[in-house]
Protein backbone atom coordinates (compact mmCIF):
# COMPACT_ATOMS: atom_id res chain seq x y z
CA UNK A 1 0.00 0.00 0.00
CA UNK A 2 1.44 3.34 -0.90
CA UNK A 3 -0.01 6.84 0.50
CA UNK A 4 -1.43 9.51 -2.06
CA UNK A 5 1.01 12.50 -2.32
CA UNK A 6 0.81 14.30 0.64
CA UNK A 7 1.59 17.60 1.58
CA UNK A 8 2.82 19.50 4.64
CA UNK A 9 1.20 21.58 6.67
CA UNK A 10 4.08 23.61 8.66
CA UNK A 11 7.30 25.32 7.40
CA UNK A 12 9.73 26.56 9.23
CA UNK A 13 13.41 28.41 8.24
CA UNK A 14 16.46 29.05 10.07
CA UNK A 15 20.25 29.65 9.21
CA UNK A 16 22.14 27.32 10.99
CA UNK A 17 20.95 25.03 13.69
CA UNK A 18 20.01 26.85 16.71
CA UNK A 19 19.95 29.71 14.76
CA UNK A 20 16.29 32.19 14.87
CA UNK A 21 13.33 30.11 13.27
CA UNK A 22 10.75 31.87 11.25
CA UNK A 23 7.53 30.56 10.96
CA UNK A 24 5.68 30.21 8.22
CA UNK A 25 1.92 29.78 7.84
CA UNK A 26 0.59 27.56 5.34
CA UNK A 27 -2.79 28.11 3.69
CA UNK A 28 -4.32 27.20 1.02
CA UNK A 29 -1.85 24.76 -1.00
CA UNK A 30 1.24 27.15 -1.75
CA UNK A 31 -1.07 30.25 -2.61
CA UNK A 32 -0.58 31.97 0.41
CA UNK A 33 2.18 31.95 2.82
CA UNK A 34 3.15 34.56 5.31
CA UNK A 35 6.31 34.81 7.79
CA UNK A 36 4.99 35.30 11.46
CA UNK A 37 7.39 37.62 13.44
CA UNK A 38 9.11 40.92 13.27
CA UNK A 39 9.17 41.23 10.01
CA UNK A 40 5.89 40.41 8.15
CA UNK A 41 6.52 39.17 4.36
CA UNK A 42 3.70 37.85 2.65
CA UNK A 43 4.51 35.89 -0.96
CA UNK A 44 1.72 34.45 -3.07
CA UNK A 45 2.41 31.30 -5.13
CA UNK A 46 5.83 30.21 -4.17
CA UNK A 47 8.02 30.70 -1.14
CA UNK A 48 11.42 32.68 -1.79
CA UNK A 49 14.30 32.38 -0.03
CA UNK A 50 16.95 34.46 0.97
CA UNK A 51 20.47 33.26 0.45
CA UNK A 52 23.16 34.42 2.61
CA UNK A 53 25.70 36.45 0.42
CA UNK A 54 29.11 37.02 2.50
CA UNK A 55 31.68 38.49 -0.01
CA UNK A 56 34.02 35.33 0.96
CA UNK A 57 31.57 32.65 0.18
CA UNK A 58 31.05 31.78 -3.47
CA UNK A 59 29.08 29.03 -3.02
CA UNK A 60 25.70 30.73 -1.11
CA UNK A 61 23.64 28.48 0.84
CA UNK A 62 19.59 29.59 1.71
CA UNK A 63 18.46 29.17 4.90
CA UNK A 64 16.94 25.79 5.89
CA UNK A 65 13.72 25.07 5.28
CA UNK A 66 11.69 22.47 7.41
CA UNK A 67 7.94 21.35 6.01
CA UNK A 68 6.12 19.10 8.60
CA UNK A 69 3.04 17.61 9.87
CA UNK A 70 1.98 15.94 7.01
CA UNK A 71 -1.44 14.63 7.55
CA UNK A 72 -1.14 10.91 6.19
CA UNK A 73 -4.19 8.74 5.11
CA UNK A 74 -3.98 4.93 4.95
CA UNK A 75 -0.60 4.25 6.09
CA UNK A 76 0.79 0.98 4.97
CA UNK A 77 1.23 -1.46 8.22
CA UNK A 78 5.05 -0.99 7.80
CA UNK A 79 7.89 1.40 6.12
CA UNK A 80 9.16 -0.06 2.90
CA UNK A 81 9.86 3.32 1.49
CA UNK A 82 9.66 7.30 1.42
CA UNK A 83 9.42 9.65 -1.70
CA UNK A 84 9.78 13.72 -1.56
CA UNK A 85 8.74 15.44 -4.73
CA UNK A 86 9.95 19.12 -4.88
CA UNK A 87 8.79 21.46 -7.91
CA UNK A 88 11.15 24.42 -8.12
CA UNK A 89 11.75 27.56 -9.72
CA UNK A 90 16.18 27.60 -9.37
CA UNK A 91 17.07 31.07 -10.62
CA UNK A 92 20.80 31.11 -10.93
CA UNK A 93 21.14 27.50 -11.33
CA UNK A 94 20.65 26.68 -8.03
CA UNK A 95 21.36 23.33 -6.77
CA UNK A 96 20.66 20.92 -3.75
CA UNK A 97 22.64 21.10 -0.69
CA UNK A 98 20.39 19.26 1.85
CA UNK A 99 17.78 16.94 1.34
CA UNK A 100 16.96 15.67 4.85
CA UNK A 101 14.04 13.56 6.93
CA UNK A 102 13.54 15.32 9.94
CA UNK A 103 12.05 13.84 13.25
CA UNK A 104 11.68 16.18 16.41
CA UNK A 105 13.46 18.93 14.98
CA UNK A 106 16.36 16.68 13.90
CA UNK A 107 17.80 15.34 10.76
CA UNK A 108 17.93 11.68 10.13
CA UNK A 109 19.17 9.13 7.28
CA UNK A 110 20.68 9.78 4.36
CA UNK A 111 21.31 13.53 2.66
CA UNK A 112 19.74 12.70 -0.98
CA UNK A 113 20.37 15.69 -2.28
CA UNK A 114 22.27 16.14 -6.01
CA UNK A 115 23.68 18.75 -8.27
CA UNK A 116 20.76 18.33 -10.82
CA UNK A 117 18.93 21.61 -11.28
CA UNK A 118 15.75 19.91 -12.87
CA UNK A 119 12.60 22.13 -11.63
CA UNK A 120 10.68 18.51 -10.74
CA UNK A 121 12.43 16.37 -8.70
CA UNK A 122 11.73 13.09 -6.65
CA UNK A 123 14.04 11.64 -3.96
CA UNK A 124 14.17 8.13 -2.03
CA UNK A 125 11.49 5.47 -3.62
CA UNK A 126 9.65 2.32 -2.61
CA UNK A 127 12.34 0.41 -1.33
CA UNK A 128 14.66 3.87 -0.19
CA UNK A 129 14.25 4.32 3.47
CA UNK A 130 16.91 7.35 3.85
CA UNK A 131 19.13 4.97 5.75
CA UNK A 132 16.60 5.08 8.39
CA UNK A 133 15.75 1.12 9.34
CA UNK A 134 14.24 1.75 12.82
CA UNK A 135 11.55 4.15 11.07
CA UNK A 136 7.99 3.39 12.40
CA UNK A 137 4.48 4.50 11.52
CA UNK A 138 4.38 6.01 14.64
CA UNK A 139 7.22 7.84 13.54
CA UNK A 140 5.90 8.66 10.21
CA UNK A 141 2.51 10.22 11.83
CA UNK A 142 4.77 12.55 14.39
CA UNK A 143 3.54 16.17 13.37
CA UNK A 144 7.93 17.05 13.62
CA UNK A 145 8.55 14.31 11.19
CA UNK A 146 8.90 15.69 7.64
CA UNK A 147 11.99 17.10 5.18
CA UNK A 148 14.48 19.71 5.72
CA UNK A 149 15.71 21.44 2.61
CA UNK A 150 18.68 23.70 1.89
CA UNK A 151 20.00 24.83 -1.69
CA UNK A 152 23.26 26.41 -2.89
CA UNK A 153 24.63 28.57 -5.52
CA UNK A 154 25.98 26.15 -8.32
CA UNK A 155 29.61 24.86 -7.97
CA UNK A 156 30.60 25.73 -11.14
CA UNK A 157 28.63 29.17 -11.92
CA UNK A 158 28.04 30.75 -8.58
CA UNK A 159 25.25 33.27 -8.18
CA UNK A 160 22.97 35.22 -5.87
CA UNK A 161 19.79 34.73 -7.08
CA UNK A 162 16.60 32.75 -5.20
CA UNK A 163 14.97 29.97 -5.20
CA UNK A 164 11.28 29.65 -5.38
CA UNK A 165 9.20 26.43 -4.37
CA UNK A 166 5.81 25.61 -6.08
CA UNK A 167 5.53 22.38 -4.19
CA UNK A 168 6.71 19.71 -1.61
CA UNK A 169 4.77 16.38 -1.29
CA UNK A 170 5.61 13.21 0.46
CA UNK A 171 4.14 9.88 0.20
CA UNK A 172 4.52 6.46 2.20
CA UNK A 173 5.69 3.18 0.96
Amino acid sequence: MTTAWTLPTIFSQYVEPGGESFHVEWEDNFSALRYRGRSCLQSKGALEHIARSPKHDLRNKTYYIRATGFNFQNLPETVSGIEVRLLTRRYGRATDDTIELCLNEQTIGDNQATISILPEKIYGGETNLWSTDNLSIDNIQDKTFGIVIRFQAHPHWPHKDPVLIDLVEMRIH
